[in-house]
């Protein structure tokens, strides 16, 4: 009877460890299994292979990614534009500072009554003056200060969402790496299969003209020869696709020899009841979450705010010169203190109160359901990494168990006590076993990751890699009031560039 591989899409999809995620080899024979599968064999005598291209290893493509992977150096921006906000928010509690000038012309004409002749004076004076007015609230119903407080906690939202794009990017990172090196390893177990069927049918054949064999053996052996290189075409294309995507995550391909994945097992928590409180807590999606709470809640006091008093003070000082025919020159100073209570705003405020509490309770609901997927999150990937390991030693054992199945079979059809049909079997049966075993262990590497993403572990510190992530690019400092204001005013002088069209 015919058996069928099982397509390899489906075992990773079935399982659904892309999504859970990306982890560390087990120890013992999970390394030298994958790495069997990713050593390519050179040939004696020839010339020795040449330095490898592109990422060798795990670590150094997680340090790339790291550092230059596109959509983690666009949420860092999005964490210093909105830093911004905090001095947004305490320019409102600091003195406003404005100086005014005017310069004109005034040109009076009087008719006088009472004069016989109707006397007409007429005066035509430059009127000019400077002024500086300063302004300070003093009180504004605990607006600036929780206005303060809710750019802050936006902030450090954003960081916490930072880390939420860091550890994604670096688990699909993983994911790739791994998939590039089970495809290695397929790759090689699906072209040792065609170099055991391509001897067994050249023995059916060579069987068949000493009238041993039947031609039903050769058809057999022939079809399951043309089986085995359709699955090495499904291999090989499988396995260019993963590269393409590690290029893609990481910025460089991957080398075609990859080192295999060191065991991360001791970051991970000791139980699936232990994970998924800890994701509870230190999921970042989380952290980002309860910052959101915090904000919203400065928000509702933000909008009661306008329903309290406002006290502030101004202070001005004017010099006017030529204002009328007579006056020479007016100096002037004023401070005055400014008390507003709101009485009634048709309302405005008060729906501005009730729409802020409503967000606020959006929030909290919004935190409870990012809590239960991180938990779930967890508790499934410690689960899946159970499972693999539970899969890799039966597969194991299965694995070893074909082999010797495989060597026995080809002497008993040698001395004519089984049929070909059963060895082909037999070798069919070895082949899907080997990339059970294979599967099992990118499984678990998956597993291993996704539990340290959900978790809040994933990080270059824990993983050991921050020493490996290169500077790229520096920061440039934050520039200083001044330097913007001189920026504005050079503009003035300056005409932009016209922007290329695009097509």
């Amino acid at each position: 009877m015919n058996r069928q591989l099982p397509p390899r899409r489906s075992r990773w999809a079935g399982a659904s460890l892309i999504a859970l995620a990306v982890a560390a080899l087990a120890a013992g024979f999970v390394a030298p299994a994958i790495a069997e599968g990713t050593q390519p064999r050179s040939a004696q005598g020839s010339r020795p292979p040449a330095a490898p291209v592109g990422i060798t290893t795990l670590e150094a493509a997680l340090a790339r990614a790291f550092a230059t992977n596109p959509d983690i150096q666009a949420q860092r921006g999005q964490v210093r534009a909105t830093a911004e906000s905090i001095a947004q928010a305490r320019a409102a509690g600091l003195p406003q500072v404005s100086a005014t000038a005017y310069a004109g012309v005034l040109a009076t004409r009087e008719t006088l009554r009472g004069t016989p002749t109707n006397t007409i004076n007429s005066a035509t004076v430059g009127m000019r003056g400077v002024g500086l007015v300063a302004t300070q609230s003093l009180f504004d119903g605990g607006r600036t200060q929780n206005s303060v407080i809710q750019a802050q906690r936006l902030t450090e939202g954003q960081r916490q969402q930072l880390r939420a794009v860091e550890q994604s990017i670096l688990l699909d990172v993983a994911a790739s790496y791994v998939a590039v090196l089970t495809g290695h390893a397929l790759v090689d177990v699906q072209r040792r299969n065609i170099g055991f069927l391509n001897t067994t049918l050249s023995s059916a054949r060579t069987r068949l003209s000493s009238g041993v064999a039947t031609p039903t053996d050769v058809a057999q052996a022939e079809a399951r020869l043309s089986r085995g290189q359709a699955d090495l075409a499904a291999a090989e294309a499988d396995l260019q696709i993963a590269r393409d995507r590690f290029a893609r995550l990481v910025g460089a391909p991957a080398a075609n020899q990859l080192r295999p994945v060191r065991s991360l097992d001791a970051l991970l928590p000791s139980s699936r009841d232990s994970s998924r409180d800890l994701a509870g807590t230190g999921n970042p999606a989380v952290l980002a979450a309860t910052e959101q709470v915090r904000a919203a809640d400065a928000a509702v006091r933000i909008a009661q705010g306008q329903m309290l008093p406002q006290l502030s003070m101004q202070g001005a000082v004017a010099r006017d010169l030529d204002t009328d025919a007579s006056t020479r020159r007016t100096d002037s100073a004023q401070l005055t203190g400014r008390l507003t209570v709101p009485l009634y705003a048709g309302g405005g405020p008060e729906a501005q109160v009730r729409q802020a509490q409503e967000l606020l309770g959006a929030a909290r609901l919004q935190l409870d359901s990012a809590r239960l997927q991180a938990r779930s999150a967890a508790y499934a990937g410690y689960t899946a990494y159970l499972s693999a390991g539970a899969t890799i030693r039966a597969a194991t054992t299965e694995s070893k168990a074909a082999e010797v199945s495989v060597d026995g079979m080809q002497k008993q059809v040698e001395a004519g006590v089984r049929t070909l049909v059963e060895l082909l079997n037999a070798q069919q049966d070895l082949t899907i076993a080997r990339g059970r075993l294979i599967q099992a262990q990118g499984d678990r590497i998956v597993a291993t990751f996704s539990i340290l993403a959900a978790t809040g572990r994933l990080e270059p510190a824990r993983l050991g890699i921050a020493s490996l992530v290169p500077a790229g690019q520096p920061v440039a400092p934050a520039r200083s009031d001044w330097e913007v204001r001189g920026d504005a005013w050079r503009d003035l002088r300056v005409v932009p560039p016209a922007e290329t069209p695009r097509r």
